[in-house]
C-alpha cells in the first residue's frame, strides 16, 4: 500500500495534536500570573502590587474550588469586587494559577 505523502503528513499532524491534547502542554501559573496582570494588583511572596489583597497565604485560607471561582468570576464571591473576570482562561490555565498560589 502506497500512502501519498500529504495524507501521511496530515496523519502525523493529527496524531501529534491528539497526543498533546491528551497529555496536555504544561501551563505555567507563574507566567500566567504575570501575563494576565495579576501581579500588577496583587502581592505574592513579596512581589507585586499592593492595591489588592496579598495572595501569599490565600491557598491556606480558601479551597481550590473557591479560588477557581474567584478567578473566573470574582463578582460571585464579592459583588462589589473591582477584580476583572478571567473567564476567558481555560480550566487548565485556571488550575495552573491555583497551583501557583498553593506553591
Amino acid at each position: 500500500m502506497n500512502i501519498p505523502k500529504t495524507v501521511f503528513r496530515a496523519g502525523m499532524v493529527i496524531t501529534l495534536a491528539v497526543t498533546l491534547f491528551s497529555f496536555g502542554c504544561s501551563v505555567d501559573g507563574a507566567s500566567l500570573f504575570q501575563k494576565e496582570g495579576c501581579i500588577n494588583c496583587h502581592r505574592f511572596k513579596g512581589a507585586g502590587g499592593s492595591i489588592c489583597p496579598d495572595l501569599t497565604d490565600v491557598a491556606g485560607k480558601r479551597s481550590d474550588a473557591w479560588l477557581r471561582q474567584q478567578i473566573k468570576d470574582p463578582g460571585l464571591n464579592f459583588p462589589d469586587s473591582t477584580m476583572p473576570e478571567f473567564g476567558h482562561l481555560s480550566e487548565k490555565e485556571i488550575q495552573a494559577l491555583v497551583d501557583y498560589l498553593k506553591s
